[in-house]
């Protein structure tokens, strides 16, 4: 089909095999390394893995690219880590901003007032303090 969609299809080569068709069983023992006997592609596809596997420049570009890939994981797993810090960090600027103002209001502070000491602190933005004095109004 041409409809634009890209389709993954993930296959755990370790299980049982057990009710599917004779092709999907095939890929799976060629998964594992196993010889298979099925039709000229798996034919070829073996007889293209040994090749590969017998040259020694292909296993290195192999090994290239796994190593590329394993660092393009590892950098996104970094900065996936930073987004979620710097998330966490700003929750954490707006908690306690509503801490503070709650706790002003507690004291005998108006509103207003509470406010005022929280937009002094530049804790958080006017944007991010407007949204928190909604929930007191």
């Amino acid at each position: 089909m041409q409809d634009g969609v890209t389709k993954i299809i993930i296959i755990n080569s370790q299980v049982s095999a057990e009710g599917q068709s004779e092709d999907l069983k095939a890929l799976a023992k060629l998964m594992n390394n196993e010889p298979v006997n099925l039709n000229k592609y798996f034919d070829y596809a073996q007889r293209r893995i040994k090749e590969i596997n017998e040259d020694p420049e292909m296993r290195e570009k192999i090994m290239l690219y796994e190593t590329r890939m394993l660092e393009r994981e590892q950098a996104a797993g970094k900065i996936a880590y930073a987004e979620g810090r710097k998330d966490g960090v700003e929750q954490g600027k707006v908690d306690s901003a509503k801490v503070i103002l709650e706790n002003q209001m507690d004291n005998g502070s108006t509103l207003e007032q509470a406010t005022e000491l929280v937009r002094n602190l530049k804790l958080i933005s006017d944007e991010e303090l407007n949204k928190l004095i909604a929930l007191y109004k």
